[in-house]
């Protein structure tokens, strides 16, 4: 039978839970039929946000690890809190995670969004993104971090509550919730490019117990580009966090996003042809020197809902509800430069081709879980069971194209107008529906104070349509593991852990551009330990093996899936305080990936941007003898990466550094601060991306910003 025959009884499945949980929420808000009977309460709401300390997170909202103790979860994550993102200016998804360690940029230079590759592996743009721990967002287009508490990166595999995401992690955004005390402030952001964008952020509770809360974030302005000769673009987004106490057992939150940007992308290079197997790269280029059309648009509009709604049915268990929609729509003119030929590359002689297309990306999710407590054959057991399905979607691509014949790289001319192609009658890259639904099963077990046993399973039905490739899948992974706790302040940790990938789609410059590869199953051992030393500094480290489906573009330029890929590693960090004054989040990853049983010509070959060797580390100072001044500063290194699976070339090594300084104070009681950042504080000159082309890294950047507290 058709696996995917059963999809229909899913929904009516999800109806039935649907149906119940509103059933007990209008239970919940009538009279209770006796004034003495008990009431099963859930927890108090926090109101506060996640727990942080600083630098350092105390708890994991990712995955089925919503508010564990960090030193319980038996995996590696990375939790970057709002304290590190306002420190380091973050503006954009890889500000935010560099700190983490295997963090790399793949084909973009960041000036549009960040594409990003986390332990050698491609973070799928389509399912790796989640909000508030569920919801999948597009990451089709830069990230909002203004009304962001946190971000979180959960690394390996995870198919038992993510389904089908490709095992390089999940990256999870968990937003600013509202506060128990009112809350507004006003802040101006500033760069020497142009950038002035003015936001807000308040909230509220109301009611006459603080039932209702508010949290609004809301802001726009100007974005400027360091691209010579090019006009900033802009930007808008306003968000809204919105809790409610129904009654004591039942809680409603619910999350609104919407972010438009308009800014002008820079030229990437395309590869230069190999001769006799060897790409010779060019020399890093001054990335202010506008290369392509002044018309190069990169436009995003962005919108993301949530609702997530807790019933306690007793004192032990509780139902949650989830259901969310996620969308980013998208207009991109792409200017790709050429060489010549592979003998042009020294002179930089070339071409111009670019590329326009509209697309539109979604997502629906719709959840229901059951969390509780059991005692069972002499054993607490916390059990989790859940059902979701996620459906997915991207609209049919028509892309039109325009070729300007003469451009040089090293010393390019302005461009006027271009004269662009028709659009073509049939699309150049075909609609694609894809449908996840899954059905799992987690139980911890505590069997001493020391020893937790984690197991669960996932049933996962997938199915994926684009013009004539069709995928019916249905799998069953496990995950098993183990945390041993000697000490309060010392964690140990073993896991095994099956992933789900929905196949990799083939990359812009392979002739099969768009085309889904089939859906495939890795595997992750991973073996860790988390200490918390001098003080309030957490150290962890990890050493992990990923095996996974292969894929790569072939000599006869198709993208094609085929053998595997291994990836070994270890991982060390650090974050949270040295000193009462000091503070650092540090990272270290050794990686060694390979194509294992492919064609002869990448067998033992690096995949594509996956770096060996990363490393950063970022210290603040609060400085004693001028009270609220704080200072800053970052190292952040990537080891050399071949910049295609043959590793026919290899993008050189690059460390960059930041500083900056923060003073805070009081003003007729109210409370304000001043801050300075420096990005890529020598100015060096590098590549940030490869892939099928090069993308170069942004310049100095001198940020300026400024809060108040009202």
């Amino acid at each position: 039978m058709n696996s995917l025959s059963v999809l229909p009884a899913c929904r009516k499945q999800h109806a039935a839970v649907l149906l119940a949980l509103f059933s007990l929420a209008a239970r919940a808000v009538e009279p209770t039929a006796s004034a003495s009977a008990p009431i099963s309460e859930l927890g108090v709401i926090t109101v506060t946000g996640q727990s942080a300390r600083g630098l350092r997170a105390d708890t994991v909202e990712a995955g089925s690890f919503r508010g564990l103790d960090v030193m319980d979860v038996p995996s590696t994550v990375n939790v970057v809190t709002r304290e590190a993102l306002d420190q380091q200016a973050a503006s954009g998804l890889y500000d935010a995670v560099r700190n983490t360690a295997g963090v790399t940029r793949q084909q973009n230079g960041g000036e549009t969004w960040d594409q990003l590759v986390i332990r050698g592996i491609a973070v799928e743009n389509r399912t790796n993104y989640r909000l508030n721990g569920s919801l999948p967002i597009m990451n089709f287009g830069q990230a909002m971090l203004e009304d962001k508490e946190r971000v979180e990166v959960l690394k390996g595999a995870s198919a038992l509550y993510y389904g089908f995401a490709a095992p390089a992690g999940i990256v999870n955004y968990v937003t600013k919730r509202p506060t128990a005390k009112p809350l507004t402030s006003v802040s101006m952001n500033l760069d020497q490019y142009g950038t002035a964008i003015l936001a807000t952020d308040m909230s509220r509770r109301y009611g006459e117990n603080d039932q209702y809360g508010l949290r609004l974030n809301a802001g726009g302005g100007a974005v400027g580009s360091y691209l010579d000769g090019v006009d900033s673009g802009n930007r808008r987004f306003a968000a809204a966090a919105f809790d409610w106490k129904v009654s004591n057992r039942l809680r409603v939150k619910t999350d609104l996003e919407y972010d438009h940007r308009k800014t002008t992308e820079q030229v990437g290079v395309t590869l230069p042809t190999a001769v006799n197997g060897v790409i010779t790269l060019p020399h890093p280029v001054d990335p202010k020197k506008s290369v392509g059309p002044s018309d190069s648009k990169f436009e995003t509009d962005a919108v993301n809902a949530l609702l997530r709604a807790d019933y306690a049915l007793d004192d032990n268990w509780t139902l949650t509800f989830e259901g969310g929609h996620a969308q980013t729509s998208r207009d991109r003119n792409l200017a790709t430069f050429r060489f010549t030929s592979a003998a042009t590359v020294a002179t930089g002689a070339g071409r111009i081709q670019g590329t326009s297309q509209h697309s539109l990306v979604k997502s629906d999710l719709v959840k229901s879980e059951l969390f509780g407590t059991v005692d069972a054959f002499g054993r607490r057991h916390e059990l989790t069971l859940g059902l979701s399905q996620t459906d997915k979607s991207q609209d049919a691509i028509y892309s039109t194209t325009y070729t300007v014949a003469s451009q040089n790289l090293y010393s390019p001319v302005s461009i006027g107008s271009v004269v662009w192609a028709a659009t073509p009658t049939s699309p150049t890259t075909a609609e694609l529906n894809t449908t996840d639904t899954g059905f799992y099963a987690m139980d911890r077990i505590a069997l001493s104070d020391h020893w937790q046993i984690i197991g669960g399973l996932r049933y996962s039905l997938y199915r994926s349509d684009q013009a004539d490739n069709h995928y019916d899948v249905s799998k069953t992974t496990p995950m098993l593991a183990a945390v041993y706790r000697p000490l309060t302040s010392l964690s140990l940790y073993a896991s095994y852990a099956r992933g789900l990938e929905e196949g990799d789609t083939a990359p812009t410059g392979a002739l099969n551009v768009g085309e889904r590869m089939a859906p495939g199953v890795s595997k992750q051992y991973e073996l860790g330990s988390r200490w918390q030393v001098l003080g309030d500094t957490l150290l962890s480290a990890a050493i992990f093996q990923i095996d996974r489906p292969g894929a790569y573009t072939g000599t006869d330029g198709y993208y094609v899936a085929d053998g595997e890929q291994r990836y070994r590693g270890l991982e060390l960090s650090t974050q949270g305080k040295i000193t009462r004054d000091l503070g650092w989040l540090t990272s270290a990853q050794w990686l060694d990936p390979r194509f294992r049983k492919s064609a002869a010509a990448y067998v033992g070959k690096l995949p594509e941007n996956a770096a060996r060797r990363t490393a950063s580390a970022f210290l603040t100072l609060d400085v004693a003898w001028v009270p609220g001044l704080t200072l800053n500063g970052g190292s952040y290194y990537t080891g050399r990466r071949p910049v295609d699976d043959l590793n026919q070339a290899w993008l050189p090594s690059v460390t960059l550094y930041a500083a900056g300084a923060r003073y805070a104070t009081h003003i007729f009681s109210r409370a304000v601060s001043w801050q300075l950042n420096i990005e890529n504080l020598t100015d060096k000159e590098y590549w940030a991306g490869a892939g099928t082309r090069l993308a170069a890294g942004a310049p100095r950047t001198v940020k300026l910003g400024m809060k108040i507290d009202l």
